[in-house]
């Protein structure tokens, strides 16, 4: 026969391995995300740079080169370069692997905090994060608590900045 403090100490050491179990797989739920597409603000038409960022700027800086002269062609690149980057229309660096997953968790705590309170992520090995803050919150023709957000993310040193809207 086993002694009833036997069974007792099996059956609170079950219980923590139970509740251990549960703490650990207990996430956020994953909201319903919808990116906007970029606009460019000029022409209607968005470059499709495979979401470098580099088409819109780097024809910048060549028009502001053509056009600059003598001392006045740095402030026309860089003038160049920023317009460029407007017309473009990019949404900066894509995201897989282990920085969109980051970002999908980073997505999921953003439906909790206060609005205009930033998100942060990151992820060393990829040399990647972001900044993703909540700018409006609704409810959608579905019954459904959505927020607008603006992200900015940075992967491997080419910049970028988005927005959307994500509904739980």
């Amino acid at each position: 026969m086993v002694a009833a403090g036997t069974i007792r100490r099996i059956i609170q050491a079950a219980m923590a391995a139970l509740l251990v179990a549960a703490c650990a797989q207990e996430r956020l739920p994953q909201p319903d995300v919808t990116m906007k597409k970029p606009e460019p603000l000029v022409g209607g038409v968005p470059v499709d740079d495979r979401s470098t960022g580099l088409i819109g700027p780097a024809g910048g800086a060549l028009l502001g080169m053509a056009i600059g002269a003598g001392s006045g062609t740095e402030i026309a690149v860089a003038a160049g370069v920023a317009v460029g980057y407007a017309v473009g229309g990019s949404q900066g660096p894509s995201l897989t692997g282990l920085p969109a997953q980051a970002q999908r968790e980073a997505l999921a705590k953003m439906m909790t905090v206060p609005l205009r309170e930033p998100v942060r992520w990151f992820t060393a090995s990829e040399r990647a994060s972001g900044k993703i803050t909540p700018i409006r919150e609704f409810t959608d023709e579905r019954g459904r608590r959505c927020r607008d957000f603006v992200e900015w993310r940075t992967v491997r040193a080419m910049n970028g900045h988005t927005s959307g809207t994500a509904c739980l």
